[in-house]
């Protein structure tokens, strides 16, 4: 592994934390609207409607325990800390000093009395914005500003107001005083619950000030925690085309085919845990006090190292990560291979030791905390997600690009998942009805399929498009014949890289260390049409990522390589287009198959595609048939009788230039209209035991160039 000298780590310093050393030029670590350091403080509103017009409207249980008619609500207390202290407790305040490794302190203190919305005195009460309109102008009645906490408007003023995307916030007052954030949360409005939007400027004059910003959200449930980070993090990151993690919807234009879960700042009610991502971190320069580095880990001797890493040029070894919430450690692996002007791709590693072991109440999959006994906890571990394109922090265009640039990479693998029908009566957790959907081994996809973390698309009104809203939600599973009822896309415990479990990520294993294929679509319609910057060409390497230990203060000690092309178990390989770079494996090859396992080529059952489906045999595919290409001075062996099978119109290309040996049984077995391409200057050798040397294939009479 390549440590740097201390002169770079100089240079890479300056390069990391002095990118935002301008006045003039947007940098990501400014903040959208907000500035994601330093404390704000935040005004809240707690609001109710009077149905008075009409009575049966009224959405919510007025006696409802957690915040009855007439009263401030029972976790009043529970959002924000008034003042800041050491160890926070309310869980607003403490998701942001836990995410922010103590640079982001968020207080608040709210009005202390319940306003009620007449329905007979505002109209247009089912929009958002006239619902924090008509808060304010009900409390305006109350006379004067008046918290729980007895602060006064400079209180709530700690910044100037005017603060513009990704250039410097000035702290400090406002002449005439302006509140930097005035949050409306309603009991008992259109918005429900787990609804709610934000938006910079102001409800209106709130006691005789403005606002720089404002949001509004519904709590007739409960704290109404997921929108209400989801939206005030809009104000730090950026627009509705920074959707992640959990966090978007379906008419947004992203780089994938299905709505993604995982987790980020941006995640809400469809994330598997509700704390940050490394991503995030990095985005808004949230970096531990010892952090040399724009992504940092440590090696075996404790050393701080550079772990913003590209294994092909030589970045591999072992690395050490702590807790990734408390100390802000991660690995970013660069994805090599791709063409250029395509998105890049990196795969973010971060060791979460959740709650049980760092005290975070965000480190921990989404309804555990019910304590719903069919909810499976979050194990200590690896956790694994891509990052597509979305690397650039400074310049003009920073807060371009599409939503669900981040994608999960489950450790219980990738599958052509299906909807079964079998419908659950009482699912986990709450109740209500479900559809099971079907994973099985023989149809696991860790190139293209779809993981647990995100929701698969199908053509549900059959008009031959997908659109991202034509999904299911892969909450209970079937497997070997038995169903498992566990909220599985809300996260479950295999999903993570754990030392009993799966530990390994690489060339060979489901899923892969491969890049993913992009499609940046919405409504059914791709951008792009396939072509780049989407990448559409699945590009093995032998990059492996591997957690050899976690010790016994939860450090995980993880080996990255990039030789690692053996390949050891059977797996079913599907791709519109696969290609094998001239890797230079451990023992010289570029993908070296095991004796007596088989990789199957075959055609994705997952969509690859948004249109054009094709049937074929009783089966609709909207994708191509696999497509695997060695490339010149790609040399691969076929161990004792281990087999290449293509099925469903697959075709393996062996370019000229190409190597490829087959040990003694070995076989390539073309079924079903599928086909094995020898292209002149390619080599194709036969090593038999019982003889001495080997001797070449003669080639295909259906030779072609494709």
């Amino acid at each position: 592994m390549r440590f740097p000298t201390v002169l770079i780590a100089c240079c890479l310093l300056v390069r990391a934390f002095g990118q935002c050393d301008t006045t003039d030029l947007p940098c990501s670590e400014n903040g959208w609207y907000l500035s994601p350091h330093g404390t704000i403080r935040v005004l809240v509103i707690f609001a109710e409607i009077d149905y008075d017009k009409n009575p049966s409207g009224d959405p919510a249980d007025p006696n409802a325990e957690h915040w009855r008619k007439g009263e401030l609500p029972r976790w009043k207390d529970d959002l924000f800390e008034p003042f800041p202290t050491v160890t926070p407790k309310a869980m607003v305040t403490k998701y942001y000093h836990d995410i922010s490794l103590g640079q982001f302190t968020v207080l608040g203190d709210y009005v202390d009395r319940i306003v009620t919305i007449k329905e007979s005195t505002h109209s247009g009460l089912n929009n958002a914005m006239t619902l924090s309109r008509a808060a304010v102008e009900e409390a305006n009645g109350f006379g004067a500003l008046r918290t729980a906490h007895h602060l006064g408007v400079a209180d709530f003023d700690l910044w100037k107001r005017g603060g513009k995307p990704g250039l410097p916030k000035a702290e400090g007052p406002d002449d005439p005083h302006s509140y930097d954030h005035v949050m409306v949360i309603l009991r008992n409005s259109s918005l429900g619950h787990g609804r709610g939007s934000t938006d910079p400027g102001s409800p209106g004059e709130l006691f005789g000030y403005q606002s720089d910003t404002e949001s509004r959200f519904g709590g007739m449930n409960a704290l109404p925690f997921e929108i209400l980070k989801h939206e005030f993090n809009h104000l730090l990151l950026g627009g509705n085309n920074f959707h992640s993690g959990g966090g978007n919807a379906a008419q947004f234009q992203s780089y994938f085919i299905p709505l993604q879960g995982g987790w980020s700042m941006m995640g809400a009610s469809s994330s598997s845990l509700l704390t940050c991502s490394g991503w995030d971190r990095d985005r808004l320069g949230w970096r531990a006090p010892d952090a040399l580095f724009r992504v940092n880990a440590r090696n075996q001797d404790g050393r701080t190292i550079n772990s913003d890493i590209d294994p092909v040029e030589g970045d591999t070894g072992i690395f050490v990560l702590r807790d990734f919430v408390t100390s802000g450690d991660a690995l970013r692996i660069r994805l090599p291979y791709l063409e250029k002007g395509a998105f890049p791709q990196w795969i973010w590693v971060e060791n979460h030791q959740t709650h049980a072991h760092n005290g975070s109440p965000t480190d921990r999959f989404h309804w555990e905390d019910t304590g719903n006994p069919c909810i499976e906890p979050a194990a200590p571990g690896l956790y694994m997600q891509v990052q597509v394109d979305r690397d650039d922090k400074t310049g003009r265009d920073i807060y371009g690009g599409d939503a669900d640039y981040l994608h999960p990479l489950t450790a219980c693998g990738h599958f052509d998942l299906r909807l079964s029908t079998d419908t659950l009566k009482w699912s986990c957790p709450f109740g209500g009805t479900t559809v099971a959907y079907v994973e099985s081994k023989d149809m696991e996809n860790p190139l293209t399929g779809n993981c647990e973390q995100e929701l698969p698309v199908y053509d549900r009104d059959h008009n031959h498009r997908l659109d991202r809203g034509e999904h299911f939600i892969p909450n209970a599973a079937i497997r070997g014949g038995r169903v498992h009822d566990n909220a599985i896309f809300f996260g479950r415990t295999e999903q993570a890289f754990t030392l009993d479990g799966v530990r390994k990520l690489g060339m060979g294993t489901n899923p892969s260390s491969a890049n993913v294929l992009t499609l940046v679509s919405a409504g059914g319609r791709a951008r792009y049409q396939g072509a780049l910057p989407d990448d559409r060409v699945v590009h093995l390497n032998g990059i492996s990522i591997e957690l050899i230990d976690m010790d016994d203060e939860g450090h995980a000690h993880i080996r990255v390589r990039n030789d690692d092309t053996r390949i050891d178990q059977d797996r079913r390989w599907c791709g519109d287009s696969i290609v094998l770079a001239p890797i230079r494996g451990h023992s010289g090859y570029a993908l070296e198959l095991a004796a007596g396992r088989r990789i199957t080529f075959d055609r994705s059952l997952t969509p690859t595609r948004v249109d054009q489906p094709e049937t074929v045999a009783g089966t609709t595919y909207f994708s191509d048939p696999t497509r695997f290409v060695v490339l010149p001075g790609a040399r691969v062996r076929l161990e004792e009788k281990a087999k290449w099978v293509l099925e469903n119109g697959s075709e393996v290309h062996l370019m000229p230039g190409a190597h490829l040996e087959l040990d003694t049984g070995a076989e390539i077995i073309e079924r079903s209209g599928s086909h094995f391409i020898v292209h002149e200057g390619a080599e194709v050798v036969r090593r038999e035991k019982q003889k001495r040397g080997c001797h070449l294939f003669g080639k295909r009479k259906d030779q072609r160039d494709q």
